[in-house]
């Protein structure tokens, strides 16, 4: 009897502190939660609300219907539409840091000497602060101070170099390569993780069918890297038209809601936040932040349908 009483006592205490690991988890894993409620789908729901309203400011209480009158603002105005056209071209700079870092890692897969050192340096740009780059860019490219002109002076003996700062093109050619020198780091890691990944036996099986360098990376290397092309893809997709940082600290102008010659740097997102922080129109951000949010999902649709044709999962 006492062995049972004891026996009881015991499968009580270890029921206890189950119990209190399973409270400490569940705890545990809430707080992210909570946190991706009240930060992230209670603001998406605000913004949703808001795009048929009219509404003062911030004042909530000032909601009132509008009849879609938001929708033929953001569908009518000319600047928010230049401004998803400037986005698709910061996707330029994305696209080319893709190839760039593809080409990288297939020479750092080498294990040459130094690549090590390489690759950390590579991946540097990707982990600075994007103020810090372009407030460093702007003096690079700067008309009167700036290194990149000086050294253009001496060599075409020109009296001065590109005006940067106030033809729409030159602008854009310089928001171009400040993004580029930028954008293959976190590729460059990503793709040397997949090479490491690739199986040796394709390889040899590669050399004993007389395969050249070229046509094992046509053959074995790209197939066997193309999900991680894919996911790259769209995550430079993506980071193109959800560009803002650097076009705001180049040509951001919070007074007057321009961004830099002609709106050569009016990306959407620079766009929606003037209309919605700097303007308080934020029934019209909106309306403009979810016209973007299906422009992407229709493009990430449209390269998950295609992906069927090149991407390789059993290679």
């Amino acid at each position: 009897m006492a062995e049972v009483l004891y026996g009881g006592a015991y499968k009580r205490r270890k029921l206890g502190a189950h119990a209190r690991r399973s409270l400490y988890g569940f705890v545990t894993a809430a707080i992210p939660l909570v946190g991706y409620l009240l930060f992230n789908l209670v603001p998406l729901g605000i913004a949703v609300v808001t795009m048929f309203v009219d509404m003062d400011g911030y004042n909530f209480g000032s909601m009132q219907w509008n009849n879609f009158a938001n929708f033929k603002t953001v569908f009518t105005d000319a600047r928010f539409l230049h401004s998803l056209g400037v986005s698709f071209i910061l996707t330029v700079p994305h696209m080319l840091g893709l190839i760039i870092s593809l080409c990288l890692s297939a020479l750092l897969a080498q294990k040459l000497a130094g690549h090590k050192f390489f690759k950390a340096l590579y991946f540097v740009p990707y982990i600075c602060s994007s103020v810090a780059i372009a407030v460093m860019w702007r003096w690079i490219f700067d008309q009167n101070i700036g290194i990149f002109n000086d050294i253009i002076k001496r060599l075409t003996h020109a009296e001065s170099g590109p005006q940067w700062f106030s033809d729409a093109g030159s602008f854009t050619a310089m928001l171009i390569t400040v993004m580029v020198w930028q954008a293959p780091g976190y590729g460059i890691v990503m793709f040397a993780a997949a090479f490491t990944n690739i199986n040796p036996a394709l390889y040899e099986a590669a050399d004993i069918d007389g395969a050249g360098a070229l046509r094992k990376f046509r053959s074995v290397t790209l197939p066997a890297i193309s999900p991680t092309v894919f996911y790259l893809l769209m995550a430079g997709i993506i980071a193109g038209l959800q560009t803002f940082d650097i076009p705001q600290i180049f040509a951001g102008d919070s007074w007057t809601g321009e961004a830099g010659p002609n709106d050569a740097a009016l990306s959407s997102v620079l766009y929606i936040y003037y209309k919605g922080v700097m303007f308080s129109e934020m029934p019209v951000a909106s309306v403009m932040s979810m016209t973007l949010f299906v422009v992407i999902f229709v493009i990430m649709v449209i390269n998950f349908k295609l992906s069927q044709k090149w991407v390789s999962y059993d290679v």
